[in-house]
């Protein structure tokens, strides 16, 4: 027994909060190994030792050690691998000092949950104030108590080389098509690697074309969005010491909707998507039509509107194409900046700066008045979208398109226009058409 624990001690590294314990049950030897700074001492208390010193006083007759632990879970460990996974995740081992090869695994591991509250990434006026939190039991209750149906399941698959990392496949039994579900199951398990285990590791294999600006995986910490795309059909992929719930397959359309729109009705619902529609347009496309106009084609645009626009450029030094991407590049700078200043900060940095900077550009006339409405309509337009994924992408899509406008006009806008259309509808994520409702999946 020595050996096994110097083995023990030599695949933790030696470290000095690997404990163990001596004592002695029904006249025979036992010890108690565990890791201090994962296992929780209160648990250990109540599991072992308060019901073996009652043994001990009164003398109890016979008892064996399974009838002395009182944990609800408790595991039988064979071999070093599961002795060492099992100290990993918390657990708290014990074993007779002549069983050689058996240890019991007592569920003790540290419970550290933050409290429930509403994403600040996602709120949501008249939906839930509840969100996922890093504690994969915790989501699984929430998922389980939302969606109470006796058709969800639940699998569980662990990730990991040296560390393991247990993941939970959740979907509607029933209304999930199973070819999907063992697809997503045999995605995950191909993954092999020794780094951490997370949603945006997870979102890589997950994906049908990897090189794809289309996001193919939702995202989401909202347990009232997960639990309805999950009765809808969906899979949900949740990671322990994780808030993030992954979606698959998705649709465009998914990552355009809202809590807000599901629970407003069907009236509400469309006019709000009508006006995200709007946004996402305006974020896409303004930039690069007003590069292609200024640039090629002025005769689109009334006399005096015209007259109005080149007026206004006659004092910037060089192309509207450095202009465009200079104020595109600072706004995406300072919303990114908001995003990760405290709240209080945000609001003035986000205010201030705006307002700062583009009028001291317009000033030393390093951009055109003009523009600075285009560019404004633009980012107005992406935070209209309720996912960020989506706002990355539209991003993405901007900056590509303001450099086709900047070399062939509206000719490279519509050009790049149609590739990223035919990519759009012949993406097809774990065999669903990327553009429903536009198109079936029937072929």
């Amino acid at each position: 027994m020595e050996t096994m624990l110097e083995q023990i001690k030599t695949q933790l590294s030696h470290t000095e909060d690997f404990i163990v314990r001596y004592f002695e049950l029904d006249n025979q030897a036992a010890q108690l190994i565990y890791l201090e700074s994962l296992c929780d001492t209160s648990k250990l208390e109540i599991s072992v030792f308060k019901q073996w010193f009652q043994v001990k006083n009164e003398e109890f007759s016979k008892l064996q050690l399974l009838d002395v632990v009182t944990a609800a879970d408790i595991g039988i460990c064979n071999n070093m691998n599961d002795i060492v996974h099992a100290l990993l995740e918390g657990k708290a081992l014990v074993s007779y000092i002549s069983a050689d090869h058996v240890w019991y695994s007592l569920n003790t591991e540290q419970n550290n949950v933050r409290s429930l509250q509403e994403p600040v990434n996602e709120p949501s006026i008249i939906g839930e104030r509840i969100g996922f939190v890093e504690q994969l039991n915790v989501n699984l209750n929430l998922i389980r108590s939302r969606a109470s149906s006796p058709q969800l399941k639940i699998s569980y698959i662990t990730l990991g080389k040296h560390s393991t990392y247990k993941v939970a496949i959740v979907w509607e039994n029933g209304v999930a098509d199973e070819q999907i579900v063992k697809e997503t199951i045999r995605r995950l398990s191909s993954l092999e690697t020794t780094m951490e285990v997370h949603p945006g590791r997870l979102q890589k294999v997950l994906k049908e074309v990897k090189y794809s600006i289309f996001p193919q995986v939702y995202g989401t910490e909202r347990v009232d969005m997960a639990s309805n795309l999950i009765m809808q059909g969906r899979v949900a992929i949740l990671c322990d010491h994780s808030s993030t719930c992954l979606i698959v397959p998705v649709s465009f359309y998914t990552f355009l909707r809202s809590v807000d729109s599901l629970l407003l009705g069907d009236g509400t619902a469309v006019i709000l998507q009508s006006l995200r529609g709007i946004g996402v347009f305006l974020s896409i496309f303004i930039s690069s039509l007003y590069i292609a106009i200024v640039s090629f084609h002025h005769e689109v645009l009334p006399s005096q509107m015209a007259i109005s626009i080149k007026s206004s450029l006659e004092n910037v030094p060089y192309p509207p194409i450095v202009e465009a991407v200079m104020m595109i590049i600072i706004f995406q700078m300072i919303a990114e900046a908001t995003i990760r200043l405290p709240t209080q900060i945000a609001q003035m940095v986000g205010v201030a700066g705006g307002i700062i900077i583009s009028e001291s550009l317009v000033k030393v006339g390093f951009v055109s008045n003009v523009y600075i409405v285009i560019v404004a309509l633009s980012v107005i337009g992406s935070f209209m979208i309720p996912t960020y994924q989506m706002r990355i992408f539209t991003f993405i899509i901007q900056m590509l398109l303001v450099f086709g406008a900047w070399i062939l006009g509206f000719y490279g806008i519509v050009m790049l226009t149609s590739a990223f259309l035919i990519h759009f509808f012949s993406l097809e994520p774990f065999g669903v058409p990327y553009c429903l409702p536009i198109r079936s999946r029937a072929k």
